[in-house]
């Protein structure tokens, strides 16, 4: 095989997280028609260029006696204002970084429009990354856009790298089509959670897809022959800077905690949740918490996600803090600092398999937050009342 001499990304829904925002504005174009953002709909436009993405949905919606000009012009205007308040995607940051200071030629190939790219990366964190980019592809640069390999092509051309010496990193259906038509190894991590609608990843393969990861916390360099990450803490947890502030309500949740698995957690509303975090994250952490007018701070570890085990329906954040509590904290406010990521979600063959995997995640949360690095979070502002 290969080896990879340039790593190339997407930027919606991999490093970008516009992906919320574009689904809460076609939200609400869609309801001003009378229809729905289904998920069929979200897998047809993912990762395409916007009026192609209107187009999709269009199709898939049967939509008369409109164009995909006249939505992408509703959208628009909403879209412009709030495009410089994306946030960076889990773990894009580290990754970046990491390789840009070995040496490692990077490149960004987006359907993003250039005028429409630069407003994305006009807000403060993600502008810093602009330096990393030895070239960036727009869509409106090339002749045809993803599922197409032009902007993929183009991209290893004027890096002067073969293709199948390209590593790219996409999120969308449409961006793993168009990398794999290229010729170039494709490492997935999915911003829809259908991932039926993936290929079957063939980590042998010269082209195509190689790994579906859950997030880029999980993306490991030195499995395609990059310089590998030194910053874990305990040898596991990627330590998330600067960390994630989570602040909600404490509700009740299933009643499984307890009653189950006799680990108490203390369920954050979903707005709370929705406010703070993109759509994609999922997963256990660690970090540190306090509750209501308290300003004691408890070593935490919290799971995001679905949880494969239940089969939630619903989203959900559970923080289980870390200390013997003799009530319950329903309707009190609860702060949460993240501070590392331990793990992806996970199934679990049995219900005695998933409360000794929560007890090792317990563990493992202890030691990290002991270190000093993380011990040092616990005079954080956030973690204080509001007096």
């Amino acid at each position: 095989m290969d080896t990879v001499k340039a790593v190339i990304l997407d930027l919606d829904g991999t490093l970008l997280d516009t992906e919320s925002l574009v689904l809460e504005v076609a939200r609400s174009v869609l309801e001003k028609h009378g229809q729905k953002l289904t998920a069929a709909v979200q897998k047809a436009a993912i990762g395409r260029k916007p009026i192609d993405a209107w187009q999709a949905t269009i199709d898939l919606l049967d939509m008369q006696n409109i164009t995909a000009q006249q939505l992408f012009d509703e959208s628009e205007p909403f879209l412009k204002t709030r495009w410089q308040d994306a946030r960076l995607m889990p773990g894009a940051a580290r990754l970046l970084w990491h390789l840009h200071s070995h040496g490692i030629p990077l490149a960004l190939a987006t359907s993003t429009p250039r005028a429409t790219y630069e407003r994305k990366m006009s807000g403060k964190a993600a502008q810093a990354l602009t330096a990393v980019f030895q070239t960036t592809k727009c869509g409106d640069e090339v002749e045809h856009g993803k599922p197409a390999p032009d902007c993929f092509r183009a991209t290893a051309q004027k890096m002067g790298v073969a293709p199948e010496q390209c590593l790219v990193i996409e999120d969308a259906p449409s961006g793993v089509q168009a990398s794999s038509a290229a010729g170039m190894r494709v490492v997935v991590v999915p911003s829809i959670r259908d991932l039926d609608a993936y290929p079957k990843p063939d980590p042998g393969c010269t082209s195509g897809c190689i790994a579906i990861l859950p997030s880029l916390f999980d993306f490991r360099p030195e499995t395609y022959g990059l310089p590998p990450f030194d910053d874990f803490i305990c040898g596991e947890v990627v330590p998330i800077q600067p960390p994630w502030l989570i602040k909600g309500t404490v509700v009740k949740g299933f009643g499984r905690g307890s009653r189950e698995l006799g680990i108490p957690t203390a369920n954050l509303d979903s707005e709370s949740l929705q406010g703070a975090l993109s759509e994609a994250v999922s997963g256990v952490y660690c970090g540190w918490a306090s509750i209501g007018n308290s300003a004691t701070v408890y070593k935490t570890a919290m799971s995001i996600g679905w949880n494969p085990f239940y089969k939630n329906k619903q989203k959900t954040a559970e923080p289980w803090l870390l200390h013997d509590f003799d009530k319950d904290f329903y309707g009190e406010e609860l702060r949460v600092l993240v501070t590392g990521y331990i793990r992806p979600e996970a199934n679990f063959e049995s219900l005695e398999a998933l409360i000794a995997r929560i007890h090792k995640d317990a563990d493992v949360t202890r030691e990290a937050l002991e270190q000093e690095q993380m011990a040092c979070l616990t005079t954080d502002p956030f973690l204080q009342p509001v007096v």
